[in-house]
């Protein structure tokens, strides 16, 4: 090669040296630029989180912190007493633990009492499946009519807030008082000595009706009652019915006995938060169910002003039967 072109191409390679070097030096000039700014910026902010010269912690003193903190918790306590003494205010002008505010018409629920039924162990569920003979499978159900019916036992109805209905003209009746419930009245044959029924495979079904303050049965006329009713009438009482809610249910219920016949008695009403006060019972017991077939029960009070509606269980209650 001649000496011209090899002294050429040696100087363009010490460029080439020269220009990466220079490369190298300003890329790390660049990045320890980068880390002194970093640096600046987090010893920056760690003298704002702290400032050992003026003793201070984000910008403020401790005596500052401390006024600030006292001036919230301050705030914060008149807004809690205030609130308090408001709700307070409103419970006791307001609120009137004795006498609700909306009733009559003004409700749905005011106008349209329903049905309760028990046993009802698991509230999940309205089936009420047994064996019968069993006595594993059924009690549960008649442990929790047992429970209910000690709220109903005499003993428990003997203060002065009771008085005796049975034999008292309306016009006599002090309304302010609660009227005894006779659990004598649910016949000899629900009781717990025989297990409610349920041991012999014919349970016994407690109904009731939903509490409404100040809401009275209209009674029926002499000539209007029900023929679902048969020949348990009585203008002292709010009938009760209980009857398969398909042709194949009907089939399957066999006969029923209602204590009392008559349903629920009229002197229990109006609920109007009577001290005691006890919701009159009535017992349904299912004398003849066709075992092994879930059975559909649709139960109904009856007055002039109880309406029925199969799908909301207005002035009615809906359960399942299965003894297998």
């Amino acid at each position: 090669m001649p000496l011209g072109v090899k002294m050429s191409t040696m100087d363009k390679s010490r460029e080439s040296e020269t220009d990466l070097l220079m490369a190298s030096t300003d890329t790390l000039a660049v990045k320890r630029g980068f880390h002194d700014e970093l640096r600046s910026d987090v010893r920056r902010f760690m003298r704002n989180v702290w400032d050992p010269d003026k003793e201070e912690v984000f910008r403020r003193s401790e005596l500052s912190w401390a006024r600030i903190l006292l001036y919230h918790l301050g705030l914060f306590a008149v807004i809690a007493a205030y609130a308090a003494l408001a709700f307070a205010l409103y419970l006791e002008v307001y609120i009137d633990k004795n006498h609700p505010r909306t009733q009559g018409n003004d409700t749905l629920l005011m106008s349209w009492p329903s049905l309760a039924f028990r046993p009802m162990p698991n509230f999940r569920t309205t089936l009420i499946r047994f064996e019968q003979g069993k006595p594993a499978s059924y009690k549960p159900f008649s442990d929790h009519i047992q429970a209910i019916l000690l709220q109903y036992e005499n003993d428990e109805q003997e203060s002065e807030a009771f008085i005796d209905c049975t034999n008292l003209a309306e016009a006599d009746r002090n309304k302010a008082k609660a009227c005894r419930f006779q659990i004598d009245t649910l016949g000899p044959d629900c009781v717990w000595q025989r297990d409610y029924g349920y041991d012999e495979g014919k349970p016994c079904i407690l109904l009731k009706l939903n509490k409404i303050f100040n809401w009275e049965p209209e009674p029926y006329d002499e000539t209007d009652f029900p023929s679902e009713l048969g020949n348990r009438t009585s203008n002292a009482h709010v009938g009760v019915t209980c009857e398969g809610e398909n042709p194949i249910d009907q089939e399957n219920i066999g006969p029923l006995t209602y204590s009392p016949a008559q349903g629920f008695p009229r002197y229990f009403y109006p609920y109007r938060n009577q001290e005691g006060y006890r919701a009159p019972l009535v017992m349904v017991r299912f004398e003849k169910l066709t075992n092994g077939v879930i059975i559909n029960v649709w139960c109904k009070a009856w007055a002039r002003n109880i309406r029925h509606h199969r799908f909301d269980d207005m002035g009615s209650v809906h359960f399942e039967l299965l003894v297998d």
